[in-house]
């Protein structure tokens, strides 16, 4: 299945929530149940199809954010798990993470009052990503160690961020890793890779550490 870019989904999802503010909804079905006493109309469908594409990977509890009781995880418990589950700060890299937040912020704003959303202050946005960026993935350098996997790691492990560094975990590790982005893509419709691609990218994440060592 051909994967849909975010800032599409986000694209459809505002021009969603405006259309609800501005057009009433048609008149349903007659109800026959609870689950059928709110009426549905087919630009509300439309939305609840829009938002069941390219969704974000399962997040984190609060007490498994680095430093849980800090303010800065006390603000991401806040305020990011409002709409989605709680991203992991590692989710991004410190590149990335400002631009992420500035476009969660702008969809947070245009949110109508009535979904009773929590909008962070300036100071609060502060405090969030400072502790986002502090805490994001860390990526690997300019250029990648050589090793066998080296060209499918860079490819395949690009689409959806910043290329980890590979010696950000352990040999042992990154298989499980590995396997929690696999699940990542299948949420979010990003093609898998092959199994041959699976294991050359495995390949190139256990030797490269295990040459560091």
């Amino acid at each position: 299945m051909r994967s849909i870019p975010f800032s599409s989904i986000g694209l459809v999802l505002t021009a969603g929530l405006g259309a609800c503010r501005q057009t009433p909804p048609r008149p349903g079905p007659p109800a026959t149940g609870a689950a059928s006493a709110v009426a549905v109309s087919s630009r509300d469908e439309l939305l609840l199809a829009a938002a069941k594409i390219a969704l974000p990977p399962p997040g984190i509890a609060a007490g498994d954010l680095p430093s849980p009781q800090s303010p800065g995880a006390v603000a991401v418990a806040k305020y990011c798990g409002q709409c989605h589950d709680l991203p992991a700060p590692s989710m991004h890299s410190a590149v990335d993470w400002p631009r992420v937040a500035r476009r969660m912020w702008l969809r947070m704003d245009r949110l109508p009052p009535a979904f009773r959303v929590a909008v962070p202050d300036e100071g609060d946005r502060a405090v969030l990503l400072d502790y986002l960026t502090a805490n994001a993935l860390q990526v690997s350098g300019s250029s990648l160690p050589p090793g066998r996997g080296r060209e499918e790691f860079a490819l395949i492990c690009s689409r959806c961020h910043a290329l980890p560094d590979p010696t950000v975990h352990s040999a042992k590790d990154w298989a499980t890793v590995f396997l929690r982005m696999e699940r990542n893509m299948e949420k979010m419709n990003v093609r898998p890779p092959t199994r041959a691609e699976t294991e050359a990218i495995l390949t190139y994440l256990q030797e490269v550490p295990a040459k560091r060592q």
